[in-house]
C-alpha cells in the first residue's frame, strides 16, 4: 500500500496522521512525498509535516523537508488552500520551512498568474502571510504586487487583491513607506474595478482607521476618521451584506460623536453597532473561519466593548449632578482608560485617546460639580463603596484637568463671545483643534480654517448644531450615491485639498457643481435615449421627430448627422437645470476671458466654467490636457482657481467594452508660464459614438 492509500485509510479510520502512524519505512514516504504533496492528498500529507515538527520528531524532519519540493507542483486551488491552512498553524513548522515553501508558492508565479490566477490568488496569499509573520524576507514579495500595480491581472486574481494588500497593510504600513504608497494607489486602483471594488472600500477604509490611530494631532486623527467613516459606508452601500463595513462605519461615527458631545448620535451609533455584529455573528455561525482572521474578530469584540463604555460614559456625562457618584465616575474612567487599552492603538499619546481623553476632560472643567466628586475621589478613594476603583486614571485625569485650570489666564474669554468674534486673526492651534474635536463633519465639508474661524464665534452647542447638518448632509450623499459616484466624488475633493484656495465658501461651492458633474457623467453613461432626453416632439407634419442621442454610433458615410459639442453642452446644461443648482445656470456667458463661456454657473461673486469640447482623435488624457486645458483654466484669472472641461469623445469604437466613468474623469493641474497660482480643473471624458451592450453579442 502507497503512502496515498495509507494517509486515506488513517483518515478514514479517523487516527491521527503522523509518519510514525503510516506504517511505512522512511525511504519509502521519501521517494513519493513529491508525487502525494503535488496530488489531492496533500492536506492530509500536510498534518503528518506538522506533527513532525510540532512533536520534534527528528528522525523524520528531513523527510517533512522535502514537502515543498512536491508542493510547488500543486495544481488545485482547494488543496493548496486547505494545506496552507494546516502548514501555517504550526508556528514550528513555518520556522522550519517557511523559505522552501515560500520558493515553492512563488514558483513560476507569472506563469500560474496566466494559466491558473485563482490558484495564483491562493498563492500569493500564503507567500503574504509568510512575509508578514517575519518568517522569510519580504523584498520578492513587494516586487511582484509592484509587477501586478502595474500591469493587467485576471479578474480571479483581481477579485481577491484587496485583501491580499490588507493584509500587507496590516503589517508594513508603519515602517515600510515605499511599499506601503504602492500598495495604496493598488487598492485605489482595485476601487474603481467592478471585480475588487467592495473589497478595496473595505481595505482603503481599514487603512484610513490604521492611521488614524497612529495618528499624533487631533485633526489628523479626525480627518482620518472621516474618510474611513466614507469607505465604509461606500462598501455598506454597495453589497448589501457587508456587516464588516457597516459595523466599522458605525465605530468611526461613535467615537467623532463621542468627541463632537453629540450623544444621541452616539447612542444610534452604538446600538447600530451592536445590531450589525449580531447579525453577523449569526451569518457566519458555523462556517469555516481561516485561523489568521480571528484577530480581526477579536479588534470587533474590542471596538464594541469600547463604543459601549463611551455610550455609558456619555450619559454620565449629560448630567450636572451624579445622584449615584461612584457609579458614574467608574464609567467615565473605564472609557478615559479604554481609549489607551481596549482597542490596538498604538501608544497611549496618539490615536484614539486623543479624542476621548479631551471630550471627557471638557467636561469636568465646565461642570464644577463634576470636578469636586472627582477631586473627593481622588483623595478620599477609600470611600469607594466597592474594590476595583482605577485609582490611576482617577489621578492621571485629575491631573491633566488641574493643569488646563492652572493654565487658564484670568479674565479668559468664553468661546462665542464678541470679542471673540471680531477678531480677524488666522486661527490658532488650539481653535483648529476644537473645530476638529466639536464639529468634525463640518470641517470635512467646509475645510478647516473655514470651520475653525467658525468656531471663534460660537459655543460649543451651536458648533455642535451646525455639525449636525453637516453630517446628515454627508449621510444622505453617501446613501443616496452608489460605489462608482461616492468613490469617484471623494478621490476628486481629496486632489482639490491640496490647492490653497479651496477652503471656506470655495470649497462648498465648488464641491456642489463637482458633485453634480460627476452624477451627469453617471448618468449619460447608463440612461437611454428617452430617459435622457425624453419622447420627442411632434413636427408639422404631425409625425415624432426624436431627439439626436451624440451618445450612439453614428455612421458619416451612410449620411448620419455627426454630434457637434453643442449637443454634449445642452445636455449637460438641461441636467443642471433640473438640479438644486438650476437658478445659478447660465449657458454661452459672455464677457469671460475676452469671449464666452460654454456654461457658467455663479454662486454671488464665485463663478465656475465649464468649457465643452469635442474630439475625433484621441481620448488619451496626455493629449486632452494639451490641446484643452490651457484654455479651461483661461477663464478661473478672475475668479476662484477651479473650473471643469467636458469633451466629448467621437474616436471610433472597437467591440472591446468601454471605460468606466471614474477611469475617464480625473483631476488636472494647469499653471501659465510664470504665473503664480495652480489653476485646477475637473476633466471628464463623455463616450460618444459608442456600442451598446447588446452590440458585442452580434
Amino acid at each position: 500500500m502507497g503512502l496515498a492509500e495509507q494517509l486515506s485509510a488513517l483518515a478514514e479510520q479517523g487516527r491521527e496522521i503522523t509518519f510514525a502512524g503510516l506504517g511505512m519505512p522512511a525511504d519509502a514516504v521519501l521517494a513519493e512525498m513529491g508525487t502525494v504533496a503535488a496530488g489531492p492528498y496533500a492536506p492530509l500529507l500536510a498534518e503528518a509535516v506538522t506533527h513532525a515538527f510540532d512533536h520534534s520528531e527528528a528522525d523524520w524532519h528531513d523527510i517533512a523537508g522535502a514537502f515543498p519540493g512536491g508542493f510547488a507542483r500543486q495544481s488545485s486551488f482547494l488543496h493548496t488552500t486547505a494545506t496552507l491552512e494546516t502548514l501555517l498553524a504550526s508556528a514550528p513548522t513555518t520556522q522550519q520551512l517557511a523559505k522552501a515553501l515560500n520558493t515553492a508558492l512563488l514558483n513560476d508565479f507569472n506563469a500560474v498568474t496566466g494559466s491558473q490566477p485563482l490558484l495564483a490568488a491562493a498563492r500569493l496569499e500564503g507567500a503574504v502571510r509568510l512575509a508578514v509573520a517575519k518568517s522569510v524576507n519580504p523584498y520578492q514579495i513587494w516586487g511582484i504586487l509592484e509587477e501586478l500595480e502595474q500591469s493587467g491581472t485576471p479578474e480571479e486574481l483581481t477579485e481577491r487583491l484587496p485583501r491580499i494588500i490588507g493584509l500587507g497593510l496590516d503589517s508594513w504600513s508603519s515602517r515600510e513607506q515605499a511599499i506601503t504608497a504602492t500598495l495604496r494607489s493598488y487598492l485605489e486602483r482595485l476601487a474603481h474595478d467592478e471585480a475588487s471594488d467592495t473589497d478595496a472600500f473595505v481595505e482603503l477604509g481599514y487603512d484610513r482607521l490604521r492611521t488614524a490611530l497612529t495618528s499624533r494631532t487631533v485633526a489628523n486623527v479626525i480627518d482620518h476618521l472621516q474618510a474611513a467613516h466614507t469607505w465604509f459606508t461606500t462598501a455598506d452601500a454597495a453589497e448589501e451584506a457587508r456587516h464588516d463595513a457597516r459595523a466599522y462605519a458605525a465605530v468611526c461615527d461613535a467615537l467623532l460623536a463621542f468627541t463632537a458631545g453629540q450623544s444621541a448620535r452616539l447612542n444610534e451609533a452604538a446600538d447600530r453597532l451592536a445590531t450589525t455584529l449580531n447579525q453577523q455573528h449569526a451569518w457566519t455561525w458555523g462556517m469555516h473561519q481561516p485561523a489568521w482572521l480571528q484577530p480581526q474578530k477579536a479588534a470587533e469584540v474590542a471596538w464594541e466593548h469600547l463604543v459601549l463604555q463611551l455610550k455609558h460614559a456619555a450619559e454620565h456625562l449629560q448630567d450636572t449632578v451624579w445622584m449615584e457618584p461612584w457609579g458614574a465616575l467608574d464609567h467615565v474612567l473605564t472609557a478615559y482608560q479604554a481609549a489607551r487599552t481596549v482597542c490596538p492603538v498604538g501608544s497611549a499619546e496618539h490615536g484614539i485617546s486623543l479624542l476621548v481623553e479631551p471630550a471627557i476632560e471638557d467636561t469636568f472643567l465646565r461642570q464644577q460639580s463634576l470636578l469636586a466628586q472627582l477631586r473627593r475621589a481622588v483623595t478620599e478613594p477609600e470611600t469607594h463603596p466597592a474594590t476595583g476603583f482605577d485609582q490611576e486614571a482617577a489621578s492621571r485625569l485629575l491631573t491633566c484637568v488641574e493643569k488646563q485650570l492652572t493654565a487658564r489666564p484670568s479674565g479668559r474669554r468664553e468661546h462665542g463671545t464678541t470679542a471673540d468674534a471680531g477678531s480677524e486673526e488666522p486661527p490658532g492651534e488650539a481653535e483648529t483643534e476644537r473645530a476638529h474635536r466639536l464639529a468634525p463633519a463640518a470641517v470635512k465639508a467646509l475645510g478647516r480654517d473655514f470651520t475653525a474661524r467658525l468656531a471663534r464665534k460660537s459655543t460649543d452647542e451651536d458648533l455642535q448644531a451646525i455639525d449636525d447638518l453637516a453630517h446628515r448632509a454627508d449621510l444622505t450623499r453617501l446613501h443616496n450615491s452608489d460605489p462608482v459616484a461616492v468613490p469617484l466624488l471623494n478621490r476628486l475633493l481629496h486632489g482639490l485639498e491640496a490647492f490653497p484656495d479651496f477652503v471656506g465658501e470655495t470649497r462648498r461651492t465648488f464641491t456642489v457643481l463637482v458633485g453634480q458633474t460627476v452624477h451627469f457623467l453617471r448618468a449619460a453613461a447608463d440612461l437611454d435615449t428617452a430617459t435622457a432626453f425624453g419622447e420627442g416632439r411632434t413636427g408639422a407634419d404631425g409625425k415624432r421627430i426624436k431627439f439626436r442621442d451624440y451618445r450612439r454610433r453614428f455612421d458619416k458615410a451612410a449620411g448620419d448627422l455627426v454630434p457637434v459639442e453643442g449637443d454634449l453642452q445642452q445636455h449637460f446644461y438641461n441636467w443642471l437645470l433640473s438640479s438644486q443648482i438650476g437658478h445659478l445656470v447660465q449657458v454661452e456667458a459672455v464677457n469671460r476671458a475676452l469671449g464666452r463661456a460654454d456654461i457658467l454657473v455663479h454662486f454671488g461673486s464665485r463663478q465656475y466654467l465649464t468649457e465643452i469640447k469635442k474630439n475625433h482623435t484621441s481620448n488619451d488624457r496626455a493629449y486632452l490636457e494639451k490641446r484643452y486645458l490651457a484654455q479651461a483654466a483661461e477663464y478661473t484669472n478672475t475668479t476662484a482657481p477651479f473650473g471643469q472641461l467636458l469633451v466629448l469623445d467621437l474616436t471610433d469604437k472597437k467591440k472591446a467594452g468601454t471605460l468606466r466613468v471614474d477611469e475617464l474623469t480625473w483631476l488636472a493641474k494647469h499653471r501659465p508660464p510664470n504665473a503664480q497660482v495652480d489653476r485646477a480643473v475637473v476633466a471628464a471624458v463623455v463616450t460618444g459614438n459608442r456600442y451598446t451592450p447588446s452590440d458585442f453579442s452580434t
